[in-house]
């Protein structure tokens, strides 16, 4: 079910019809997969082009949308991304989350995240930095791509196999990946659901490592959590010594969530 299903998008009591247009346009960007053309916004929610391109580009102005690299499409911008960040930092997920990630990181001595999936990617939403002096932390908050680290990897692996395809394709165009990228990006994928973890090296943080597990709720990947270090600490062998942590982790996770 999308989000226009269950939100209404015209026809809202008690505001008035230019806020009730940027709600729907911000909610539509939430809802697809890729950029949207003003063409698309206009046919889509039955407004003029001006129109919709004076919403996108108020919401513009103020981070809430951005227009996607090498097109003429907007996207949810970091500062609605970071919106939603907040929102999910207090939800059951987060709550439930945060004393698992805060014994992983004892046991492993690196930092911990929890991600969630949003239009697009992918968001941190908590985490637990490693006692070490030299260590990794993220940005909370902060839109990140499917392809490039290993949260994002492993909520693609295990998504619907019609929304992985989508995604790859339109990354593939955004961040102009090429066929050798696509082929073994699509590989990653295979081999963690197979394995039921991913790890990373050096693909978005050229400095950082990896190693990532999804966290299911009747059987949806709702979310991921990983282990994160320096690539001079984080090493493979370091990665799969952490896996099984890491595993023992989100299974209790998705067991108190379902």
């Amino acid at each position: 079910m999308s989000i226009q299903e269950k939100v209404p998008l015209r026809g809202t009591q008690g505001g008035t019809d230019a806020a009730d247009r940027v709600a729907d346009v911000l909610l539509l960007l939430m809802d697809s997969p890729g950029p949207v053309r003003v063409s698309g916004v206009a046919a889509e929610l039955g407004i003029a082009k001006s129109v919709a391109h004076r919403v996108l580009r108020s919401l513009v102005s103020r981070n809430l949308a951005e227009q996607a690299p090498g097109s003429s499409g907007y996207l949810l911008g970091p500062a609605a991304v970071a919106l939603g960040a907040k929102a999910m930092s207090r939800s059951k997920l987060e709550n439930a989350a945060a004393p698992l990630l805060r014994e992983l990181r004892d046991r492993t001595q690196e930092t911990t995240l929890l991600t969630r999936p949003v239009a697009g990617g992918r968001v941190h939403v908590a985490q637990f930095e490693s006692p070490h002096h030299v260590r990794m932390t993220v940005e909370l908050g902060a839109f990140r791509p499917w392809h490039a680290g290993a949260s994002g990897k492993i909520l693609l692996a295990f998504a619907e196999p019609e929304f992985r395809e989508r995604a790859i394709a339109q990354e593939a165009e955004v961040y102009d990946l090429g066929e050798e990228a696509i082929a073994a990006l699509k590989r990653d994928l295979e081999h963690a659901r197979e394995r039921g973890y991913v790890t990373s090296s050096g693909e978005r943080n050229p400095d950082a490592g990896a190693v990532a597990a999804p966290v299911f709720v009747r059987g949806v990947a709702i979310a991921a959590v990983s282990v994160c270090g320096p690539r001079s600490r984080f090493t493979p062998a370091h990665a799969e010594r952490i896996a099984p942590m890491l595993l023992n982790v989100t299974q209790r996770l998705s067991a108190r969530l379902s």
